[in-house]
């Protein structure tokens, strides 16, 4: 992937009439018949833009030709805001990565039995609001508006006194952690031992629980682990009802390489003048 340029983004002013609308990779086979079998090859659509094929004035013709300038036509990526679709409307999902704690912003598109979940990979700085259990959380949450993704910070945490190894594993905590329960998830870190990495920087459905020790569902048996500095970290639970809201817009670049332009008139006599472009089309890319 090349350069991507974070701010400004596209003109707003110019974006705002585009023509724009989701695309999709689909191959259709026909047999004799007339039936067809048809594979959707991409999970997501893209988005793709048109913000030529139009007059625009002088100011909004300067803004295009420096931004086309600046990204170097194809050559980098930019934001630009889909005016028909920039904000959650209400479907703003988070979607837990590997990392405990690190959630990617998502957009849910449902019609009846169907959807479609949408990466929001470029959310708008200071626009975001995460929901956590229906309050929208005012600390203990990180969002990186670069990338969509939302770290949230231990909600509870407890030393790692003990480590049991075996086809389960058992791990003894200095005081209990309020608020997981069995089928919950625990999270480790800081734990020694030449296998202690099968367990560090990750978070585990928990079987059972009895006082401060729980039993965890990753196989052990033969392993080395002891509890080091060990840490166990609660975050957001299987039962608690994540989402976000605010604004996002759309990573993209030019499809072509070079634009062209035509004075057509003037508003007036010695006004502003009024351009022409040709086609400029824009595509979402995968960041």
């Amino acid at each position: 992937m090349g350069t991507f340029l974070e701010s400004p983004r596209f003109p707003d002013n110019v974006a705002f009439g585009a023509v724009v609308g989701p695309s999709y990779s689909t191959v259709i086979s026909t047999v004799y018949s007339g039936r067809e079998t048809r594979i959707v090859g991409w999970t997501q659509s893209r988005i793709n833009f048109e913000v030529g094929l139009r007059a625009l004035g002088a100011a909004d013709t300067a803004s295009l030709d420096a931004f086309f300038r600046a990204v170097k036509g194809r050559g980098y990526g930019f934001r630009i805001k889909d005016w028909t679709d920039y904000t959650d409307g209400g479907n703003g999902v988070l979607t837990a990565q590997s990392t405990p704690g690190v959630y990617q912003m998502g957009k849910q598109y449902t019609q009846g039995a169907m959807s479609e979940l949408r990466t929001i990979s470029k959310p708008v700085a200071g626009s975001v609001s995460v929901i956590f259990n229906g309050a929208a959380l005012g600390t203990g949450v990180s969002i990186d508006s670069t990338t969509g993704l939302i770290t949230f910070a231990a909600l509870a945490t407890s030393g790692v006194t003990g480590v049991t190894t075996g086809s389960s594993t058992v791990v003894t905590l200095a005081f209990a952690i309020p608020g997981i329960a069995v089928g919950g998830l625990l999270a480790l870190s800081g734990l020694a031992g030449a296998d202690a990495a099968l367990l560090n920087g990750q978070q585990f459905a928990v079987s059972a629980i009895s006082g401060t020790q729980y039993t965890l569902n990753v196989n052990t048996a033969g392993k080395s682990i002891n509890p080091g500095t060990g840490i166990a970290q609660k975050f957001p639970q299987p039962t608690d009802v994540l989402a976000w809201t605010g604004q996002f817009d759309v990573p993209a670049r030019f499809d072509v390489d070079e634009m062209k332009k035509q004075i057509v008139d003037r508003n007036g006599s010695g006004g502003d003048l009024l351009v022409t472009w040709g086609s400029i089309p824009i595509m979402e890319i995968r960041v």
